[in-house]
């Protein structure tokens, strides 16, 4: 059994790619237990809370407030945000045993992506005699504010439900008998869990490293973050061997 935390990057107007970081059941907590490891350095060398989000787009971006004091996040600059990402990922990488998997394609729908995506993750996981749980980055339906009273939080779930649809058709169209993801994907808001925010780090420096060498693809004029494909590069190990840098591009 495996489990695979997926999040999204990319230009809506030229492309989207999915990635997915796989984990063995039986390296789950070796690989949560390097990622917590690591988040501990960061705090020390940095300031940055174990429990504050890593959110990939504000971290190599300048984006957000990062640090407990306002000394620390003042000294949080491009560099120090650009060393907490490679390090990271490269912590994780040395520490623990995973797979990134990563399909992109043109496709500007969201749900067309996801179902092919779904198609070479059964073809990967058919490939190991494996099954596989999904997590996606989305909303739960749970929201920890406590000043929401019982219709905001009815509505919270209501939206969680509606906007998770596509994503559980295509695992609905597989074939029962045959197929290698069960039930259907889990919501995880990156918020609330760590494997997610990996995932993210992943997911953008995926793009970043694909944009960099197919700028025949993605024509948008915003530059590649050199910072965060540096840090994507660190899990080079754990691509699989035959993708383009760890992408599998559909056209």
């Amino acid at each position: 059994m495996h489990l695979c935390y997926v999040d999204d990057s990319g230009d809506s107007r030229h492309g989207t790619t999915l990635t997915a970081l796989i984990v063995e059941d039986a390296h789950w907590t070796s690989v949560l237990d390097a990622w917590l490891s690591v988040r501990r350095e960061i705090h020390r060398a940095f300031g940055v809370p174990k429990l504050r989000e890593l959110h990939a787009n504000e971290l190599y971006k300048g984006r957000g407030r990062y640090c407990e004091s306002s000394a620390d996040n003042r000294r949080f600059g491009a560099a120090q945000r650009a060393a907490t990402g490679r390090i990271m990922l490269s912590h994780l990488s040395k520490r623990s045993a995973f797979t990134v998997l990563t399909v992109g394609s043109p496709d500007r729908s969201p749900a067309t992506l996801y179902a092919r995506f779904v198609a070479r993750l059964e073809d990967w996981a058919e490939a190991r005699d494996t099954r596989v749980l999904v997590f996606y980055d989305g909303q739960q339906g749970t929201d920890e504010a406590p000043e929401l009273d019982p219709a905001q939080r009815r509505n919270i779930w209501e939206r969680a439900v509606r906007s998770a649809a596509p994503y559980r058709a295509a695992h609905r169209a597989l074939e029962l008998r045959s197929r290698r993801i069960l039930e259907d994907p889990m919501m995880q808001d990156s918020r609330y869990s760590q494997l997610i925010q990996a995932a993210d780090l992943l997911a953008y420096g995926a793009y970043h490293r694909h944009r960099q060498r197919h700028p025949e693809i993605w024509t948008a004029p915003h530059a590649t973050s050199a910072a965060a494909v540096r840090a994507y590069l660190q899990a080079r190990a754990h691509w699989p061997d035959d993708t383009d840098d760890g992408v599998y591009w559909l056209d």
